[in-house]
């Protein structure tokens, strides 16, 4: 079979909604050209001053891989830094790659696409000028070395000019698209050194944010005495009072286009363009509009996850748990059954260097472990190159887009893990980072403490591995034999861990492993097998049967029943009745 182009995605730390996005389309538009996405995906600041950022350009050097078959490189000043940049770039240029460069301005070295902000810009002070006859307008743009900072006061500049609008360069403002510019600015305003203008336009919704607070706390209104205006689009306001008028950036479709272009030059075919239509203004009150749009006071994001999923990972015992770990398997066995806090991953992935490998950066590596299908394998795979690129691909799924970040503790490098999602939405997000964190740092304990433990060396002798086995299964069988005899008494596994002193992923990898089954799908089996005993042998009612088996809901027990013995309680107690003895056929 003839192999699927295979992307490089170079990325910095997703940590930016627009980088979140930007990635977004990229893996929609792939998944429309039929092509694999490996996104080289940092977990750290390279701006940080830490020891860890330092050494995690590691994954970077992954690039110099013949598989692949082109990059998108998506770039971010402030989170990258021109050092780590420089890097990239002629890393990239080795290659010998098709690279396509993200929202960039005619990059000297690859190709380059970027989204044109000087139209949504304008509509944004336009509106100032038309809708609230301002006349008296002032911009707070970015650093001046950018060309994004660039465009959006040209906009600016442009528009005053069409209306014969007055401005000199005390009017605009170069900042640091962050707070630390607007709190400045708020500064100057505030002690009289610029005059207070009719309203202020802000490059991005950073400073626009901070700029509002900052006004409002020196008792000078937001839109009453001065409006502000954003840019970019986020998903939050100043505060309850007012909210922001912005324009949402498409960077969906920033992602989406690079990632299109850079198929048709690599393969010279042209594929079918996907888009996402939520871009444009965002009229808020802080222009001085009164009437807001309902629909948009709702924030959207498409990395939201549930309330009721961030309920009940929050306070999750997993660093306490691998704490207790002993050897190394242990620890990658616990992590990976911990990766049910990870909302909508499809597959995870542990990746160790081979025993057999003293390179100070392993050059053989083997998977150790995975999480998929909601259970944990830990048969180890094949020894493979991590230049071999292509291997860190799953042969069961087409189509493959995943994030593989570096596992190491400053220099001391472990190998790496991949995570993959369900559908073309979900980048990681702060709970991944913590968990690769909490992996890193067991991995740390076990692996470079004083040489307590070696690679391959067990921590306790093999008699006293099998003693605690066996400790743990006659605890699990008992709890079996009780859940057997009283499935009313247990409503939660939160119930079931308490009573026993063991965490939630403890116990399902456990019990799963000594019964092949999971507690709740056991639980919800002896429930069943109750209330069909008492279908037969009884007269209680249905409702009567249900809470006496342990349900709240008697709708919720007979859609149970049925979905598991195929037929509803009152046809089961029906046929029992039919095929006692003496009874007529």
């Amino acid at each position: 079979m003839k192999k699927r182009p295979l992307i490089g995605v170079i990325s910095p730390l997703i940590s930016k909604e627009h980088i979140g996005n930007i990635v977004r389309g990229v893996m929609s538009q792939a998944a429309e050209c039929g092509c694999d996405v490996l996104i080289l995906s940092p977990l750290t600041n390279f701006a940080g001053l830490s020891r860890q950022a330092k050494d995690e350009k590691v994954i970077f050097e992954l690039a110099a891989s013949d598989d692949f078959d082109g990059f998108l490189f998506v770039k971010d000043d402030v989170n990258m830094g021109t050092d780590i940049i420089s890097y990239l770039e002629t890393l990239l240029e080795k290659s010998n790659k098709y690279v396509m460069a993200v929202d960039e301005q005619d990059n000297t070295i690859f190709d380059s696409t970027q989204y044109d902000d000087y139209y949504d810009f304008r509509k944004v002070i336009e509106h100032l000028v038309q809708e609230h006859q301002y006349k008296k307008i002032y911009c707070l743009t970015g650093p001046e070395h950018l060309f994004q900072s660039q465009t959006r006061l040209r906009a600016y500049m442009d528009v005053m000019n069409k209306y014969g609008l007055y401005y000199d360069d005390t009017y605009y403002t170069y900042g640091t698209f962050w707070v630390d510019s607007s709190q400045e600015y708020a500064r100057r305003l505030i002690s009289g050194e610029l005059e207070m203008p009719e309203a202020i336009v802000c490059g991005n919704d950073i400073m626009a944010m901070s700029l509002i607070k900052c006004l409002n706390g020196a008792g000078i209104k937001v839109p009453e005495d001065v409006a502000v205006t954003g840019y970019d689009g986020y998903g939050f306001t100043a505060n309850v009072d007012v909210t922001l008028t912005t324009y949402l950036r498409d960077h969906f479709q920033l992602g989406a286009d690079a990632m299109r272009r850079l198929y048709r030059n690599i393969t010279g075919k042209l594929c079918r363009k996907v888009s996402r239509p939520d871009d444009g203004f965002i009229l808020g009150s802080s222009c001085g509009c009164d009437k807001v749009p309902v629909s948009q006071l709702i924030v959207r994001d498409p990395g939201a996850k549930p309330r009721m999923w961030q309920e009940d990972v929050f306070g999750d015992d997993m660093i306490y748990d691998l704490d207790s770990a002993e050897t190394i398997d242990e620890l990658l066995e616990k992590a990976l059954w911990h990766s049910y806090k990870l909302y909508l991953a499809d597959r995870i992935d542990i990746y160790m260097s081979d025993e057999n490998d003293t390179n100070e950066v392993p050059e053989l590596i083997r998977r150790r472990g995975s999480f998929w299908n909601d259970s944990v394998d830990m048969q180890q795979g094949k020894v493979f190159s991590r230049m071999s690129v292509r291997d860190f691909l799953r042969s069961d799924k087409e189509g493959n887009v995943i994030f593989l970040s570096p596992l190491h503790s400053g220099a001391k490098q472990f190998g790496y893990i991949a995570i993959s999602y369900k559908g073309n939405s979900s980048v990681y997000d702060r709970y991944y980072i913590d968990y690769v964190s909490s992996i890193v740092i067991g991995l740390r304990r076990l692996l470079t403490d004083s040489g307590k433990q070696s690679r391959t060396q067990e921590y306790q002798p093999d008699s006293m591995r099998k003693v605690k086995i066996a400790e743990k299964y006659n605890e699990l069988l008992e709890l079996r034999r009780k859940l057997e005899r009283y499935p009313e008494r247990y409503t939660s596994i939160e119930k079931i861990c308490a009573e026993i002193g063991m965490s939630r992923s403890a116990l399902q990898k456990n019990y799963h492993t000594f019964f092949g089954t999971s507690v709740f799908d056991e639980l919800i089996r002896f429930r069943i097998e109750r209330a069909k005993e008492m279908l037969a042998t009884t007269g209680f009612s249905i409702n009567e049967i249900a809470i006496k088996c342990g349900y709240s809901s008697e709708s919720y027990f007979m859609k149970q029943f049925k979905k598991i013995t195929a037929m509803t309680p009152t046809e089961y107690r029906r046929e029992g009745t039919e095929k006692e003895p003496g009874k007529e056929q």
